[in-house]
């Protein structure tokens, strides 16, 4: 099985550098460096490293567009130059992916079935690791927990592993900088991909000092679609409960008129989430009939669920109010989930026209 290394680098330091002195002596096969518009002062550090190994090929473009962007230049580089490639690992070049651990990788892959992704993961304390590191990757993961429905500690992680023939699909996937590879993760189950993790090594040298992680900027950038559901969803939720308790005040609280309160007020709402989800959170731009009566029957079955938990509910629960956010509360991930997998995935049209880097 043929294997390549694909490896973005941006103003390499000197642990950089013996990184791959290190790297080059152990392994064998061919490495994508990928120069991610790093300032010319550093032409002369990528050139030592090419030096290293005639397996190096260096590809590089003058500005800076961020890690993902790097990954899917690589990847692009990679499905139209090596077309007998296999598997293609991804590191970092910080010195935060140990030589042993992309060896151990490397040796996994004999049997990697075309559907996994397999992730490197490191294991992360208190003691060890510094503060914004660990309590970024917690709540990330935590974040991720919620999006997905799947427990990882390390969401952040860049040693991985995947079959060639991912690669039309995970072009397609957005994001140009450390959310790219947070996206692949959430759009798992709509690429297909079964998630295997091996355990790594946690290294952070100089408290993460070399890290180009921005921790405002760039958590933003991985929370993205996440936040950009909640507010949505939370939007849509003041109108329906809005709705909800303006018509509360004209019709008495039993189930019958329950069921009519929350019809009226959801039918409302659900017009104003449909157009939001649409057009900025799953940014379905094509699929207009298609998603249209798929969200409708979400929104009916959603409805039922409203209703019949808040009429269950209320009889234990003195406030019809906390009741009714409580319920709904439940329902906030069980739409996501649906609305993700099935009405606004759009991952075999956008696979098949993967955009091109220049």
């Amino acid at each position: 099985m043929t294997s390549l290394l694909l490896i973005p680098v941006y103003e390499p330091t000197d642990k950089t550098l013996a990184f791959f002195q290190t790297l080059t002596h152990r392994i064998d096969v061919p490495i994508i460096i990928v120069n991610d518009g790093s300032n010319p002062r550093f032409d002369e550090r990528f050139l030592a490293i090419t030096k290293m190994s005639p397996t190096i090929h260096l590809l590089h473009y003058s500005t800076n567009h961020g890690k993902g962007y790097a990954l899917r230049y690589g990847m692009q580089y990679i499905w139209k130059n090596f077309p007998q490639t296999a598997t293609i690992i991804t590191a970092d070049g910080d010195g935060q992916h140990s030589v042993e651990d992309i060896c151990h990788i490397l040796t996994l892959l004999e049997n990697l079935p075309a559907n996994q992704l397999l992730l490197g993961v490191r294991h992360f304390t208190k003691t060890s690791t510094p503060k914004k590191s660990y309590y970024g990757n917690r709540i990330t993961s935590y974040f991720f927990l919620l999006a997905s429905g799947i427990k990882l500690e390390d969401t952040q992680t860049g040693l991985r592993a995947f079959s060639a023939q991912s690669i039309p699909a995970l072009l397609a996937i957005k994001g140009d900088r450390f959310d790219y590879e947070m996206n692949i993760l959430v759009a798992l189950r709509s690429l297909q991909l079964e998630l295997v993790t091996v355990p790594i090594q946690t290294i952070y040298e100089d408290n993460n000092e070399q890290t180009h992680f921005r921790p405002i900027h760039d958590s933003i950038r991985v929370y993205r679609s996440l936040l950009t559901f909640f507010l949505s969803s939370l939007a849509s939720s003041f109108v329906d409960v809005g709705c909800f308790m303006v018509l509360l005040i004209f019709f008495s609280a039993s189930p019958s008129n329950l069921l009519l309160i929350t019809v009226i007020a959801r039918v409302i709402s659900g017009i104003v989430n449909y157009s939001l989800n649409k057009r900025y959170v799953f940014q379905d731009k094509q699929q207009t009939k298609n998603s249209l009566w798929k969200y409708t029957s979400l929104f009916c079955f959603q409805m039922v669920l409203s209703w019949a938990g808040v009429a269950l509910v209320s009889l234990v629960l003195p406030s019809v109010l906390l009741t009714k956010l409580l319920v709904d509360c439940l329902l906030f991930f069980f739409s996501y989930h649906i609305q993700q997998r099935f009405i606004f995935n759009q991952k075999k049209k956008e696979a098949s026209h993967a955009p091109l880097l220049p």
